[in-house]
C-alpha cells in the first residue's frame, strides 16, 4: 500500500498487490514513458533547430540514469520541486506574481526566464511565508468552494489637500 497524489490535493491509497502482472507492466511502461517524456520536453526545435533531437535524447538518458541510480525526483532541468500542498502551491503562485516584474527577470534570456522566476519565487515564498500564508489559505478555501469569512475593515479615508 502506498499513497498516490493525483492532483488538487487528492491522495489515494493503492494496494499494488491487487494489480495483476499485465496491469503492473502497463503502469510501469506508462510511468516510465511519462517521466522520460517530461525529462526531454524542454529541448525544442524552436530553441535549437539543429541540435534539439540530440539534446532531447541526452536529457532522457540523464533521467533514466538517475532512475537507475535510485534518484526518484531528479529534475533534468534545474529548479526547485513544486509543492503538492494546495496552500504551498497558492503561496508559490503569489510569490511568482511578486517577483515577475523584477528587473533581473526582464533581463534574463527567454530560455532562462522561467527557471529564474521559479528560483526567485521560491526564495520570496520562504522569506514572506508569514505574510503570504493567510491570503493563500483564503485562495485555497475559495478554490475548494469553502465559505470564507470576510473581515470587515474600515475603508481608508483620503485626506483633503490643504488649499
Amino acid at each position: 500500500m502506498f499513497k498516490v497524489q493525483i492532483g488538487k490535493g487528492i491522495e489515494m491509497e493503492v494496494d499494488t498487490s491487487r494489480l495483476n502482472d499485465e496491469v503492473r507492466d502497463h503502469i510501469l511502461r506508462t510511468g516510465l514513458r511519462n517521466l522520460l517524456m517530461d525529462a526531454h520536453a524542454s529541448a525544442t526545435a524552436k530553441a535549437d533547430p539543429e541540435g534539439y533531437l540530440k539534446k532531447s535524447g541526452e536529457l532522457a538518458e540523464k533521467k533514466l540514469a538517475s532512475l537507475y541510480a535510485g534518484v526518484v525526483r531528479a529534475h533534468s532541468i534545474g529548479g526547485p520541486k513544486a509543492p503538492t500542498d494546495p496552500v504551498a502551491m497558492a503561496i508559490l503562485r503569489l510569490a511568482r506574481k511578486a517577483v515577475i516584474s523584477r528587473p533581473e527577470v526582464a533581463a534574463a534570456s527567454k530560455a532562462g526566464r522561467l527557471a529564474l522566476i521559479n528560483k526567485l519565487a521560491s526564495s520570496y515564498a520562504a522569506e514572506h511565508d508569514a505574510q503570504l500564508r493567510p491570503r493563500a489559505q483564503k485562495i485555497v478555501a475559495l478554490e475548494e468552494g469553502e465559505p470564507v469569512q470576510a473581515k470587515h475593515e474600515p475603508m481608508p479615508t483620503k485626506k483633503k489637500k490643504a488649499a
